[in-house]
């Protein structure tokens, strides 16, 4: 086995690891919290569902990077990391994450407007926040730098 392949098998075995704890988040530690603020402050007990509907959409854009880093991770073990077919799915990675990032920022804005923002979700969503814009720049570098090196591979290729 390659070190190549080996990397690769790591870093799906993250993936599987990431889609585990999205799981958990979604359908096990997000309901628990959310029928514990409502049970804490029971004039806002009507957001419980909308705020669970708003965390599951904002878990699919997740989802979605993480199948395409599963996709980034396959061609990383077949030894072809430098591929416009990476470089496009990292855009897209990074595109997914700026989607959410301001999908959570419209969320923070709209519940602090309705005075229903407790101190622990407001640091919580401003790191989501920061997390998710730092993702969406990370990628989009990455995929530059990816699409450059794949056209000097290709050229390469050309020449040989």
């Amino acid at each position: 086995m390659t070190k190549q392949s080996k990397l690769a098998r790591c870093l799906r075995a993250l993936t599987v690891l990431g889609w585990c704890g999205c799981g958990v988040l979604a359908f096990f530690v997000a309901p628990l919290m959310a029928e514990e603020a409502a049970w804490m402050e029971p004039t806002l007990a009507w957001l419980q569902w909308p705020g669970l509907i708003c965390f599951w959409a904002a878990m699919v854009p997740v989802v979605m990077a993480l199948w395409h880093a599963w996709k980034i991770f396959g061609e990383i073990g077949r030894d072809n990391s430098f591929c416009a077919e990476n470089a496009r799915r990292l855009k897209i990675i990074s595109r997914l994450a700026l989607g959410d990032t301001v999908a959570c920022l419209a969320g923070l804005v709209f519940l602090l407007c309705l005075g229903a923002m407790p101190p622990g979700l407001f640091l919580l969503l401003l790191a989501v926040i920061g997390m998710g814009a730092a993702i969406a720049v990370a990628a989009a570098a990455l995929s530059h730098l990816t699409r450059k090196a794949a056209a000097i591979q290709d050229e390469n290729d050309l020449t040989i």
